[in-house]
């Protein structure tokens, strides 16, 4: 599938950490106008950093790399994940991001159908080798540029893929939960998550206890977006959450 001309654009980012508009506009064949544009629109969304005279990498806040965040917590991930699938029906369709506690959905989804839709390669192969080419799970990817060392799919056409489907359910990972919202470090899937949201019925943000009183980069949605925060135990933080005045948001507690 040919790439469009945003996601040529981040996998030559990729490959430099900077691209100029006059080295854009000779690797990618377009007006300079037009890479202004599209730089400009990238930056909008969060997928880059606007510097004079061309583009960078956004700087990450997380100091942990995705591999090193997914053996963090992983017990408690875990547990959560697991509660989590007990909101699901037979037959839902179900957006998944790609973070790690979501992730964990692939070691304990039930036996019953759903279509998962997800830009995370690394859960979509793992629920593959769950399978074992037998299963009552569909899986659904989202087009996208293949983001370096985290598994995404990321860009425009990952967007546009979203947008074309409806869900009964979305579940999320968050990177910190205040009480003005939900917030994700990772910079290149925010508009993504969005976009679940938008398209879904319900909203379930799996988090563990340290996500909460916590900001991260980027603001995803605020608390009445949300049906369901799902963590592992009630703590001073998590406390404001509860009976939240106007919000009928539910938290569920693994212990």
């Amino acid at each position: 599938m040919k790439l469009t001309r945003q996601e040529q654009i981040l996998r030559f980012l990729s490959e430099t950490g900077a691209l100029r508009v006059e080295e854009a506009v000779t690797r990618i064949e377009a007006s300079p106008a037009t890479i202004r544009r599209d730089f400009n629109q990238m930056a909008e969304a969060g997928l880059v950093e606007r510097i004079h005279g061309g583009i960078k990498l956004v700087n990450q806040i997380d100091p942990l790399p995705f591999r090193a965040r997914e053996v963090k917590n992983s017990g408690q991930k875990l547990e959560i994940a697991r509660r989590a699938t007990t909101l699901l029906s037979e037959g839902d369709v179900v957006f998944v991001d790609g973070g790690t506690t979501t992730l964990q959905l692939a070691d304990c989804l039930p036996p019953i159908k759903l279509r998962i839709i997800t830009n995370s390669l690394t859960l979509a192969a793992a629920i593959e080798r769950r399978m074992l080419g037998r299963g009552p799970w569909e899986v659904f990817l989202t087009g996208g540029y293949l983001f370096p060392g985290t598994g995404l799919l990321v860009g425009p056409s990952a967007q546009y893929s979203i947008e074309q489907y409806h869900a009964d359910w979305a579940l999320l990972s968050a990177g910190g939960i205040t009480e003005t919202g939900i917030f994700n470090d990772n910079e290149h899937v925010v508009e993504s998550e969005r976009l679940m949201i938008k398209h879904a019925d319900r909203v379930a943000v799996l988090a563990d206890e340290s996500k909460f009183g916590r900001h991260a980069m980027r603001h995803i949605a605020n608390l009445d977006q949300l049906d369901y925060l799902v963590s592992n135990q009630r703590t001073q933080d998590s406390r404001p959450f509860e009976n939240h005045e106007g919000i009928k948001l539910k938290i569920i507690y693994t212990s």
